[in-house]
């Protein structure tokens, strides 16, 4: 039994490195589920993982949900957009999530900046432009973040358990 548990501790591992490019499945939420089955299916009745993982887990948790919010708004603003276009592209990451995952997430938070510098900032396409692609920068940026940040939590699982 505990070889299918097992399984299915690696495969929600798997999967929620699958969700930071697949915004349908939910990375971090899987992360945990796997650590939840571990503490409580695998590990020996009060042998499971140490407090100061699950606060780490919590602290890095934290920020996987930042990544994406706040390297697009970094990243929009290197590349000159204004700080509304820096809002317009949180909303378009959050509002891409559900409007057309997964390239929404890529798509409309672009559109949106560069809507936002064209109508409302009245700059130049060009400009426009360079502040949307800005937007999709982010969103790769934040991509390998995320990447980075789930890979030091399941290496912290293992090395914790």
């Amino acid at each position: 039994m505990d070889i299918v548990l097992w399984i299915l501790v690696l495969l929600l591992f798997a999967l929620s490195i699958a969700g930071i490019f697949l915004p349908v499945l939910p990375d971090t939420i899987l992360l945990w589920a796997g650590f939840l089955l571990y503490h409580f299916f695998i590990a020996d009745p009060g042998a499971g993982l140490p407090a100061s993982f699950w606060w780490g887990m919590v602290v890095l948790s934290i920020l996987l949900y930042g990544a994406d919010l706040l390297t697009n708004m970094f990243f929009v603003k290197k590349y000159g957009g204004s700080k509304w276009s820096s809002v317009a592209a949180a909303v378009g990451i959050f509002l891409g999530i559900f409007v057309f995952p997964p390239l929404g997430m890529l798509i409309l938070p672009f559109v949106l900046v560069v809507l936002v510098e064209l109508l409302v900032q009245k700059q130049p396409m060009e400009k426009a432009l360079k502040a949307g692609f800005g937007s999709l920068v982010g969103f790769l940026g934040s991509a390998v973040v995320k990447v980075v940040l789930q890979v030091g939590m399941i290496v912290w699982f293992f090395l914790a358990r």
